[in-house]
């Protein structure tokens, strides 16, 4: 719509109109101009929070492939990633890495790695090794729980490792009862930390690690 004037006539009518709309305009003309505030995705968040849970659409199977549907969390952390489903009593997870080595993730740590509740996992001959672990210093050692006078509380497990990744899954009850692990909590939000190797020897340095939150 034109706001100029009619030439050689007066409309103080037409001058209020054009002053009514331009004030209603100019609002949402400064609203657009400024953009559309925008949510940083979860695995660029600091600490790498999860996104909200979906429901999964496939059952659940300890066979070190991740199957479409089959988990309802994911926590994406670039070259690692978690997967979780919680039942009334357990927790089911899948770790995954790019990498040909070792993967682990330790859940609720104290000081670095010190009193984290462990899960480590890595291939010999082709077969998947997964171990209920325990940290006793900042650093490690992270050595099984059945060697520390507690119980390897994992209910069942599995890996897979493929020419791009490394993946185990397991099942634990979210609370086990051990002095060594954790108790998780539902809908309870839970510091976790994360390492994966290039080796599956247990005694090689990780080649990256992290930090971040799950909610069981």
């Amino acid at each position: 719509m034109s706001c100029t004037p009619m030439r050689n006539r007066t409309v103080p009518g037409l001058f209020l109109l054009c002053a009514v709309v331009a004030l209603a305009i100019a609002p949402a003309v400064a609203c657009s101009s400024a953009g559309t505030p925008t949510t940083p995705t979860p695995s660029s968040s600091p600490g790498g929070t999860p996104p909200p849970s979906t429901v999964p659409t496939a059952e659940w199977r300890a066979d070190g492939v991740v199957t479409p549907g089959e988990y309802a969390n994911q926590l994406n952390l670039g070259t690692y990633r978690l997967f979780w489903i919680s039942t009334e009593d357990t927790i089911r997870m899948a770790m995954q890495s790019d990498a040909q080595g070792w993967v682990a993730v330790g859940f609720q740590p104290g000081s670095m790695m010190k009193n984290a509740d462990m899960v480590f996992g890595k291939m010999a001959a082709g077969k998947a090794i997964v171990q209920d672990q325990y940290s006793t210093g900042n650093i490690g050692p992270h050595s099984a729980d059945v060697n520390q006078d507690a119980t390897d509380d994992l209910l069942s497990f599995a890996g897979e490792r493929t020419e791009f990744t490394t993946t185990f899954e397991f099942e634990r009850k979210l609370d086990t009862g051990d002095a060594l692990d954790v108790p998780l909590k539902r809908d309870t939000a839970m510091q976790i930390i994360w390492a994966y190797g290039t080796s599956d020897d247990e005694k090689s340095a990780h080649s990256t690690r992290g930090y971040g939150e799950i909610v069981p």
